[in-house]
């Protein structure tokens, strides 16, 4: 398999071996996500490492996505699947401090594979329908996907008021070959882009107000092949209320004309129960007014959603050794559409899902 990602690897390994790495701390996550027909299931590590000035970290990720594909009745050349397809990444981020007040910061990284469980779905919706069209129009513009990108990020942070107040700046380039989408009309079979480009900045500032509160606020805009520039924002606030109590409050938003707008926001509570325990509760709510569309008869396209969750964790420090274990029930509720032309109902159906994470840290 010629993968990106293990690419990467190779690289970053050869880079361990020819410098001296001072390993600092590391991380390492389970995350479990489940709905009556699918699963998903990601595995993280990440390590910071220190060697000449630079500060650095690798992260690793596993994802494992379990479906069960189930057609709607009317599609004559669906049929129910078992789907199984995984996702696996790597991340290099840097920074060093080039004076008093300035840093510079960079990065890159790769995947081979699916990057959500809509995209294994909409994959295999596609293969049923398309992947043996022999000797129709537009037949050989089927492929079979083979998802994968790469991403390289530079920026610089600015601490224009020492010890307090920090501003950062930072342009991305990322280039994902995707799943592909399909038409077919009297003409014959289309097929969508294979390869997107796209180009970030976010120009973000950090400040602790008082001695009790810290804010972040950022800026984003994106720009991704054929699509309309995307603008978002988003804050975050964390409020210290005494010895024992936090609070972590963020809002934010997107908007991509001409009709996508997005909003979200959540809360977090956390209690100091120990010396070295911590028990949280949190919130979270977003909604969207559905993917960008412009098809005559039938879409792929995401309709308006609705989604919340509450969950509850708790946190245990050690001298060395932090563990963090969290679970919550997420629930999805997209906005109707037209069920006898809907080829995707299932896809976007309403779900209830069970959330389970857990993340072991240690500092060496």
């Amino acid at each position: 398999m010629n993968s990106p990602a293990l690419g990467f690897i190779q690289i970053l390994f050869m880079f361990r071996v020819a410098y001296s790495i001072e390993v600092a701390n590391w991380d390492s996550g389970l995350e479990w996500v489940d709905s009556d027909d699918i699963t998903l299931k990601q595995l993280s590590w990440i390590g910071d490492f220190n060697s000449d000035n630079w500060e650095s970290s690798i992260s690793l990720a596993y994802g494992d996505y379990q479906l069960d594909y189930q057609p709607v009745a009317f599609d004559f050349n669906g049929e129910e699947k078992a789907v199984s397809e995984r996702i696996i990444a790597i991340q290099f981020n840097s920074k060093k401090q080039l004076g008093d007040h300035w840093w510079l910061s960079g990065g890159a990284g790769a995947y081979d594979g699916f990057t959500n469980y809509r995209s294994v779905w909409l994959d295999e919706y596609y293969r049923q329908q398309f992947s043996e069209l022999y000797g129709f129009p537009g037949a050989e513009n089927y492929v079979e996907a083979d998802p994968k990108g790469i991403n390289a990020t530079a920026g610089t942070r600015w601490e224009y008021q020492p010890g307090n107040g920090f501003a950062q700046f930072s342009i991305s380039a990322l280039r994902d070959d995707v799943s592909p989408g399909y038409e077919i009309d009297f003409d014959g079979l289309r097929r969508g882009e294979l390869t997107l480009d796209t180009v970030a900045a976010s120009l973000s500032t950090e400040n602790i107000l008082t001695k009790n509160i810290r804010s972040f606020l950022e800026f984003r805009v994106t720009q991704t092949t054929d699509r309309s520039t995307r603008y978002g924002v988003g804050a975050n606030i964390n409020v210290a209320h005494g010895e024992q109590w936090v609070s972590r409050w963020n809002v934010g938003g997107s908007k991509e004309d001409p009709q996508f707008e997005a909003f979200y926001g959540g809360v977090a509570l956390e209690y100091q129960a120990s010396d070295k325990c911590y028990i949280f509760v949190d919130g979270w709510y977003y909604e969207d007014t559905g993917e960008i569309e412009n098809a005559l008869l039938f879409t792929s396209a995401a309709p308006g959603l609705e989604s919340s969750r509450v969950g509850i964790g708790v946190r245990w420090i050690g001298d060395q050794w932090s563990m963090r274990i969290y679970a919550a029930p997420l629930e999805n509720d997209y906005e109707p559409t037209n069920p006898g032309i809907d080829f995707f109902q299932n896809l976007y159906s309403d779900r209830d899902w069970t959330i389970a994470q857990i993340a072991v840290s240690r500092s060496l």
